[in-house]
């Protein structure tokens, strides 16, 4: 094996090993509760409940089994807590309290502040998990226990968001949080949870660079199927840095976990809960690259996960009109997608059946599009505008992170602006559209040909460059400024 082999084996091994000592003579039992530890870590919560409960097996006497189920029923920053998990959870502290006689220090002072989190009911949940929060905090600082630190930030995360401000997280909560995990990582870079949550802070920030590393270990690392979360997390920012074919190769190993959970019952549960998220994020990094056999292979993949066939859209965003005008009346988008496809075919009538439909429409960005392109034959411009205007407010809000629309609205009004002869305002569009989505190739390759009209010949070259790159193994042409 090379070094540079042996290191990213090293990596691998390290970013899977989590390690949570706790007073037992039973080796299994210990094993169970270091493999529950790194489920919850993976924020797959009922497989890392089926370890401490196996631990709690082994070892009847083991409070920080009790503890470590109440941890794994509780919430994580992508589920709420719900009025059963806390009856689960207060149902599962319970014992481990009685049984704090045999816990170290340590271990006595997790089970008390678990136990505050549970100590009254679930319409008080909000005050008790404020003390939780508080004295997670504390014990963290207390000393240099790993995974108490771990598990304050993430409980400062699940209140205080991933929103930033003025070029920092916008909560004090969140803020604390991040410096934790920065530590963490000074000192334990392959440390799973640790990475996992640095992808989450700066999933919004306005720089998402630091965070680089972290996405490149969580890539590195051989996880097993019921971690497939910790797979995903990786192509969340490299979706959010424009590096789609990266984004993309995450999805990859991501979809294969999610394929082999789904071969047993208690995986397949978990599989469900992020089929749909973890698919449609390989599909929009698919959808802005350049090759249409692999965006066509994730429309099949997003197809079975939503029950509606996403090849029409697939279809028109790389230009077979023919394609989109032809499937199924039932894909998704239509007859959005159809109008448009008819529109770019001269199929009148279908186009003005479509409008019609569309007329009532009152968000989506696809309806928006088709009423945009008809306004514009009809030499309407400013309606035209405005409903592409629209459409980006409608991605604003409902697209952030690494979701991201499958046909950016700015992107669609850059080209509008080409075919209208207006270059300056065609650059300012595909500026905007490269800020909020770096690298999109058909973006970049607008702006390079409004540049090149204007004479900006040298901005134009370097705009030309950056698209060939991200294009590269392309096997759709790209000709004038007829999108979508």
């Amino acid at each position: 094996m090379t070094l540079p082999a042996l290191v990213i084996a090293v990596v691998a091994a390290a970013a899977t090993s989590v390690h949570f000592p706790v007073s037992t003579h039973d080796p299994a039992a210990q094993a169970a509760v270091d493999r529950g530890l790194f489920l919850y870590y993976a924020y797959n919560g009922d497989e890392a409940a089926r370890s401490f409960e196996a631990a709690a097996t082994n070892d009847g006497g083991l409070a920080m089994a009790r503890w470590g189920i109440a941890l794994a029923d509780g919430p994580d920053l992508n589920t709420p807590l719900s009025p059963a998990q806390f009856e689960a959870a207060q149902t599962a502290i319970r014992p481990g309290i009685l049984l704090e006689g045999s816990a170290s220090p340590n271990e006595r002072r997790y089970l008390e502040i678990m136990a505050m989190r549970y100590a009254g009911t679930y319409a008080e949940w909000q005050r008790d998990d404020a003390a939780y929060r508080a004295a997670m905090l504390a014990f963290a600082r207390s000393g240099s226990d790993e995974n108490a630190k771990l598990l304050a930030a993430e409980a400062l995360l699940e209140h205080g968001g991933l929103t930033w401000q003025n070029g920092r997280l916008a909560s004090d909560e969140s803020r604390t949080a991040l410096d934790l995990v920065t530590a963490i990582l000074h000192d334990d870079p392959v440390n799973p949870m640790a990475n996992h949550l640095c992808i989450h802070l700066y999933d919004l920030a306005p720089d998402r660079r630091p965070a680089l590393p972290c996405a490149q270990r969580l890539d590195a690392a051989d996880f097993p199927p019921e971690a497939e979360h910790l797979t995903h997390m990786p192509a969340h920012f490299w979706i959010e840095t424009g590096n789609y074919a990266a984004a993309l190769g995450s999805s990859e190993r991501t979809y294969a976990a999610l394929q082999m959970l789904e071969q047993t019952t208690e995986g397949a549960r978990h599989a469900n809960r992020y089929l749909r998220h973890d698919i449609l994020v390989g599909y929009s990094a698919a959808m802005m690259l350049g090759n249409y056999s692999t965006a066509q292979l994730w429309s099949r993949r997003v197809s079975g996960a939503y029950n509606s066939s996403f090849d029409a859209l697939t279809s028109l965003r790389f230009g077979r009109y023919e394609d989109a005008y032809t499937l199924p009346e039932a894909s998704y988008g239509n007859p959005s997608v159809r109008g448009i496809a008819a529109l770019h075919l001269g199929h009148s009538a279908e186009e003005q059946s479509a409008t019609r439909v569309n007329r009532d429409a009152k968000s989506g960005y696809l309806p928006q599009f088709l009423l945009s392109r008809i306004a514009e034959s009809q030499g309407n411009s400013a309606d035209a505008r405005r409903l592409i205007e629209e459409a980006a407010g409608n991605q604003a809000a409902t697209s952030s992170g690494e979701l991201i629309p499958l046909i950016p609205a700015r992107e669609v009004l850059g080209f509008f602006e080409m075919r209208r002869g207006k270059n300056a305002a065609a650059v300012a569009a595909f500026t905007q559209t490269l800020s909020a989505y770096p690298n999109d190739p058909r973006a970049l390759y607008g702006l390079a040909a409004a540049l090149t009209a204007m004479g900006r010949n040298a901005e134009a070259g370097r705009a030309r460059a950056r698209f060939s790159a991200v294009w590269k193994g392309a096997d759709t042409t790209l000709a004038g400024a007829d999108f979508p």
